[in-house]
């Protein structure tokens, strides 16, 4: 955790410095909007003010609002002020949260309460309006940003899955009669509210769409599509989407030839909270096999050998095929009562594996009686939702010969190792797999074990193999799943490959902005940040709140600004000796990695 100090050296008359010598804890609630339309997010702040380290706050958020914590250690900042030579000291710690307006209403948000050093401290209470705006009849070609929000199926069952399929359509910058292409996704607000469709990957698609007036106006369409497994019965809300764009309405040529948005109006874009509805299986009809399985399946009951000795086991196989296989139990085989009576088996919950588009479930019996068994069907039943009923499955019983028990050889007796009678009896039994050795004195037992290096590299090599296998696997695993943890790992060796690229610039001004475009990139995908671009501003109060190297934050937002003023006055690049900025820059990437460890 970074820590920022601020002094500030005043002189002032003698009331002024009695009054700044007053320290009073508090805390508050900050927001910037009070009114709120449907599904609109805004950003509020917790302050903590000379109240010492808190905990985590506490509070209720009544129903039809969302409120998420999204720093947990919150940041800290200090202010020293002398006046008139005397000292004083103030300290802020600051949450920051973001409220998202679910449902139309009047709300009222907090208190909040926290507990530091042993004191207790609450917030004053909010009010919070959530109105629903008039229905848009604007035809989508007069809007210059649209949302559409959509869900198949929108009635299903239990355990089944839902596609929703969120899609922005933005309209391309048209000035002078001229069409632009810029990356538009960019210029969304970050306080924008996806649901969740949030830092998802989206494909680009294009759409044309006439005016009122009949011009036709070419829109580029962001579009992401995401499966959704229905956990619970009710009804399951996704939505709503509320967007906020910093729409261009004039461009700029900038320092090097590129399009700057040098005027833009914010313009925002909704799309209604959808509700899929949720039906579990009825009671009625329902079988007493039927262990919650929701789909299509096909049962396969098999068992090997089918000539064994009595009370020697059998494998009973049951696969169940179909989809979706996951979480499916298998059949009570215990409520089978000809099974139990003709078998002895463990009457424990069947725990299967997943092989294939099939849930496999095995389970040893045991023959109670010699002679022809029969092992009889095993019935197992589900509910079909496209049919709407439960059916029945039941297996083929399958015939199998159970053999008289052998009867053991003579009992040999072991000696150890002086030759002298042991009291352990070997039991010779007919069939089985051969001894490697027939001669007791030869066995394992007999000897003096020696733990060697070799015996001691037998041991520690399997565990710590599987230790650097499941290591490994779990990371590809995250690297394939997790895009934001896959985006941190990546970001150090992508600001190399700029730094790399920008070094082979001669154009003093070039390089230095390559060097500083490595930088943010890499501040953007080391903290997951949204798509767009980061000033020097937001990258020295995310450092300070992120990193524990307090030069750090200073430092990189003055190499920044440096930057910038360069692309105005290109001299400044060139007095800078060449390899003196990307070295500086690699420090700073190490400095930041091991500070956010």
């Amino acid at each position: 955790m970074a820590v920022r100090y601020t002094i500030v050296f005043l002189l002032a008359a003698a009331p002024a410095a009695r009054a700044q010598q007053s320290v009073v804890a508090s805390v508050e609630l900050r927001m910037d909007a009070r009114t709120l339309e449907v599904g609109e997010a805004v950003d509020v702040q917790l302050v903590c003010t000379n109240t010492g380290a808190p905990d985590t706050p506490k509070g209720a958020v009544p129903e039809g609002l969302d409120l998420q914590l999204l720093n947990p250690t919150p940041a800290q900042q200090s202010s020293i002020s002398i006046i008139n030579g005397r000292r004083s000291q103030q300290s802020t710690y600051t949450y920051h949260l973001r409220l998202v307006a679910l449902d139309e209403g009047t709300y009222t948000l907090g208190p909040f309460s926290v507990e530091a050093d042993g004191a207790s401290y609450a917030t004053g209470t909010v009010a919070i309006a959530v109105v629903r705006p008039a229905a848009d009849d604007t035809p989508r070609g007069d809007r210059e940003m649209f949302v559409e929000l959509e869900l198949e199926p929108e009635k299903l069952y239990v355990t089944e899955t839902y596609a929703a399929t969120l899609s922005i359509g933005i309209r391309k910058v048209e000035l002078n009669g001229r069409v632009y292409d810029l990356d538009l996704l960019e210029l969304i607000d970050r306080t924008s509210q996806l649901s969740i469709f949030a830092r998802e990957r989206y494909s680009v698609g294009r759409r044309v769409l006439p005016d009122a007036a009949g011009r036709r106006h070419e829109y580029v369409v962001y579009q992401v599509r995401k499966t959704v497994r229905a956990e619970q019965v009710g009804e399951q809300r996704v939505g709503p989407v509320f967007l906020k764009l910093n729409y261009p309405t004039d461009l700029r040529k900038g320092f090097w030839g590129n399009l700057e948005v040098s005027r833009s109006r914010k313009v925002s874009a909704r799309a209604e909270a959808v509700t899929v509805k949720v039906k579990g299986p009825p009671d009625e009809g329902r079988p007493a096999s039927y262990s919650g399985a929701i789909g299509q399946y096909d049962l396969r009951v098999s068992a090997l050998p089918l000539r064994v000795e009595q009370n020697q086991p059998i494998t009973l196989t049951i696969a169940i095929s179909g989809a979706p296989v996951s979480g499916v139990a298998g059949p009570n085989l215990a409520q089978n009562a000809e099974l139990v009576s003709r078998f002895d088996f463990s009457k424990e919950e069947l725990l299967g594996e997943i092989e294939g588009n099939a849930k496999v479930f095995r389970r040893a019996i045991f023959p109670k009686q010699p002679g022809v068994q029969t092992i009889p069907p095993i019935s197992w039943a589900y509910f079909d939702p496209r049919r709407e009923r439960y059916l029945s499955l039941s297996s083929d019983p399958i015939d199998i010969t159970v053999e008289e028990p052998s009867a053991p050889a003579a009992a040999i007796s072991l000696v150890d190792a002086r030759g002298r009678p042991a009291d352990t009896q070997l039991t010779l039994l007919a069939g089985g797999i051969s001894p490697n050795y027939v001669d007791p004195a030869e066995l394992l037992g007999s000897h003096t074990f020696a733990l060697t290096p070799l015996w001691i590299g037998t041991l520690v090599a399997p565990p710590l193999l599987f230790v650097v296998v499941l290591f490994l696997t779990r990371y590809l695993q995250r690297l394939a799943t997790d895009a934001g943890f896959a985006r941190r790992r990546r970001a150090r060796r992508r600001a190399h490959a700029h730094l790399a690229r920008a070094r082979r610039n001669g154009e003093p001004a070039a390089r230095l902005e390559g060097f500083a475009d490595a930088l943010t990139a890499y501040v953007s995908d080391r903290f997951n940040l949204p798509p767009g671009p980061v000033t020097p501003a937001e990258v020295r109060e995310l450092l300070a709140h992120k990193c524990a190297d307090d030069a750090l934050a200073g430092e990189v937002a003055r190499f920044l600004d440096d930057c910038e003023a360069a692309r105005y006055a290109p001299g400044t690049a060139a007095r800078m000796p060449r390899g003196h900025a990307a070295e500086k820059v690699c420090d700073w990437l190490k400095r930041i990695e091991r500070s956010t460890q």
